[in-house]
């Protein structure tokens, strides 16, 4: 196998080939099932052609991620997602400026592009998968070398050894003791060592080494040696302060650690979950909410008569406080803001209970997220004495505050939703919605989403009193 730059062609012309069969293929069957759809179109080469060139522009803003060997799967998909967009983009762009625009195949054009939509994402995980393959049994490898005895080279060690990433580790240099039998075996010499042996075998990519602050010279000897026998350097810093996913940046040529890597820092990332939450939120307000209002509104005046919304001070993004607005669920009483709702809560009326137990009383925090306030996914918001307590209580509580609050979350679709009656509970939600902060992608909110939706008709884990 080749390099990563020839697999990425690869790929490239793979996605090219099964394109014009895509496109061919479903013009007939369109003309098959919906014949209106493909009036407009009698040129099929010139629609290849078309499919092709909107694809080659997309392809060059978004290319292949299924070469890389630290990638997921939901970043593969997110991949395919902006690509299959923009080639959207393009082709409309084409067609609009090739053709008068009566001619212009809208049905054909958006049936086709949510076929291919799955079709590229099918292609893609089936291509990495094989690939995953073909690097597990020792094809389309790296040989690196790692140098050092610390415990960050142990634990790139760990990873890198995995069979399906595919680099063959030739052994180590370190000076010292080991007393890890295993790296110990792999011993090929002290670190001085490296250059007579690197320079009888040349087949080596790759070195990872660390090496204590006071060794520069070292270092810069190591960075030298390798950039004149064509080899890439990779220096180790000693980043395992920190428990858990972190990341690097600069500050201009200063190389700064962050505690955790948080994606909804980032710009694209914002925009692509505010876009996502206000489209959300309006078709919800649009299309269920009147009707659940009216029932609600209904249900409320015949068991408990009074206010059908109940607002509640929350904590938000960054530690901001938020007025919360749900479906009022309980008689009206003086402990709504300091006590949690218990499973026989007698404040509790009949269909208040049932609302809960299914989330309708959640449906108006859509006005909160439409707002800004809050998000479709995040870290479910507190009231703010429980804030309070439990910021006191378990530690890395207050980091859920670092993501914007969510009307469910990667914890409530886990079983820890509801009452938190044991500390323990609290803490497995924290861990959740951390896990989440760090691990956010598109796809994440979009499965965490459909979960919720099946456990309001279903069986759900949790303590939704």
């Amino acid at each position: 196998m080749g390099t990563e730059k020839h697999l990425q062609f690869g790929v490239f012309l793979i996605d090219t080939v099964l394109l014009t069969a895509f496109v061919c293929g479903f013009y007939y069957l369109m003309r098959y099932i919906s014949p209106e759809s493909v009036n407009n179109i009698q040129n099929i080469p010139w629609l290849v052609l078309v499919y092709i060139i909107g694809f080659v522009f997309s392809y060059i803003l978004f290319p292949s991620l299924i070469h890389l060997r630290f990638v997921k799967s939901e970043a593969i998909i997110t991949r395919v997602v902006y690509t299959c967009f923009m080639m959207l983009l393009f082709i409309s762009l084409i067609l609009v400026v090739s053709r008068p625009f009566a001619n212009f195949p809208r049905k054909f054009l958006l049936y086709s592009m949510s076929a291919y939509l799955v079709f590229l994402m099918t292609e893609r995980l089936i291509l990495r998968k094989i690939l995953l393959r073909i690097r597990a049994n020792k094809g389309n490898t790296k040989t690196i070398v790692l140098v050092g005895n610390e415990g960050t080279v142990h634990h790139l060690y760990e990873i890198l050894k995995t069979p399906v990433y595919g680099y063959h580790i030739a052994g180590f240099f370190y000076d010292g003791e080991c007393d890890n039998d295993e790296i110990a075996s792999m011993r090929l010499g002290g670190v001085s060592d490296i250059y007579g042996w690197i320079s009888t075998h040349p087949r080596v990519n790759e070195i990872y080494g660390y090496f204590p602050k006071e060794q520069q010279d070292t270092i810069n000897m190591m960075s030298k040696f390798c950039d004149n026998h064509l080899i890439r350097f990779y220096y180790i810093p000693a980043i395992n302060v920190f428990k858990g996913n972190m990341s690097i940046s600069f500050m201009e040529d200063t190389p700064v650690i962050a505690r955790r890597e948080e994606p909804l820092r980032k710009g694209r990332n914002k925009l692509i979950k505010r876009v996502f939450d206000i489209i959300f939120s309006l078709c919800v307000l649009i299309l269920v909410f009147p009707w659940i209002l009216i029932l609600v509104a209904i249900m409320i005046r015949i068991q408990s008569p009074g206010s059908i919304f109940f607002l509640q001070e929350r904590t938000g993004l960054d530690g901001k406080i938020f007025k919360c607005i749900k479906f009022r669920s309980m008689h009206v009483n003086n402990d709504a803001d300091e006590v949690q709702a218990t499973k026989d809560d007698p404040r509790k009326f009949p269909f208040g209970d049932f609302m809960r137990r299914t989330n309708i009383d959640e449906i108006p925090q859509f006005f909160n997220v439409l707002v800004g306030d809050m998000s479709v996914v995040g870290p479910r918001p507190h009231m703010l004495k429980h804030t309070d307590e439990y910021s006191k209580l378990i530690n890395h509580f207050m980091v859920r505050h670092f993501a914007k609050p969510g009307i469910t979350g990667l914890a409530q679709v886990n079983g820890f939703r509801g009452e938190t009656r044991y500390i323990d509970q609290m803490e497995g939600r924290v861990k959740k919605d951390i896990e989440y902060i760090e691990n956010w992608t598109f796809l994440l909110d979009i499965k965490i989403i459909l979960k919720t939706i099946a456990n309001m008709f279903g069986k759900e884990e949790g303590n939704a009193y």
